[in-house]
């Protein structure tokens, strides 16, 4: 048996395949296309003094872009060489939408009273809850250790200071 006999025994659906059968996933890499070009088009339009620094506030966009387009092609590359077509009768896990979004608006609540580094760590396990994760003290403290290093990059490394929030009063 070869491949192709596999090919020609499998269970016909009674849908038509066409070439964008089971490619509607490139969107996605169409969005991180268009995220990295409006990174770059940032990136342009910014006007600064006349500093040569390596890590200014052109190189963050820039890397940042650079990742998105490269992330693009090869998701665009996996998605065109094993396409998946859905199945039929689909439904969302509405529960894990609605951690998800809520761990961002309470984010976007908590960043100025509470600072980065609380906020920051309420939406990584906001998040890791919201994909399923039952580790609940792990996830918090991961995400405390996570905002905390981007505190120190932020403002040892790239000289932009985050909100402090409660962290401020020490």
């Amino acid at each position: 048996m070869t491949i192709n006999d596999e090919r020609d025994t499998a269970p016909d659906t009674g849908r038509t395949r066409t070439f964008w059968s089971g490619k509607s996933a490139l969107v996605m890499p169409g969005l991180l296309v268009a995220l990295g070009l409006l990174l770059i088009f940032g990136i342009v339009d910014m006007e600064l003094a006349d500093d040569s620094e390596l890590f200014g506030p052109r190189s963050f966009p820039a890397i940042t872009a650079g990742f998105c387009f490269v992330i693009a092609a090869l998701l665009a590359i996996s998605i065109v060489r094993n396409p998946e077509v859905p199945e039929a009768e689909l439904s969302s896990n509405w529960r894990s939408t609605g951690i998800t979004i809520g761990s961002f608006v309470a984010f976007a609540v908590l960043l100025v009273p509470a600072g980065w580094i609380i906020a920051g760590a309420v939406v990584f396990w906001g998040v890791t809850v919201g994909l399923g994760s039952t580790r609940y003290v792990p996830n918090i403290l991961i995400g405390l250790a996570a905002s905390s290093v981007m505190q120190i990059i932020f403002s040892g490394l790239l000289g932009l200071s985050l909100p402090p929030g409660v962290m401020g009063m020490f």
